[in-house]
């Protein structure tokens, strides 16, 4: 799988690293670190807003392709 590249510019969306979790038999979980902790969240409302976020994030990252080429983001 290739991931794509955020541009160095420090989001507001994102304060430190987020894993979002899924399950076949369970309802869906988000881990989140700061210096010194993580928290796992389990508030239907908080991991669908850390995957909007999430996905707000991917979808407007850099290809590794343009992020190779130089390419700018609007």
């Amino acid at each position: 799988m290739t991931s794509p590249i955020r541009p160095v510019r420090r989001s507001t969306a994102m304060d430190g690293p987020l894993k979002l979790m899924e399950f076949e038999d369970a309802p869906p979980l988000s881990f989140v670190e700061a210096p010194d902790m993580g928290k796992l969240l389990d508030d239907p409302a908080t991991v669908a807003r850390h995957t909007l976020m999430f996905n707000l994030l991917q979808a407007s990252a850099l290809s590794p392709q343009d992020y190779e080429h130089g390419e700018q983001h609007p």
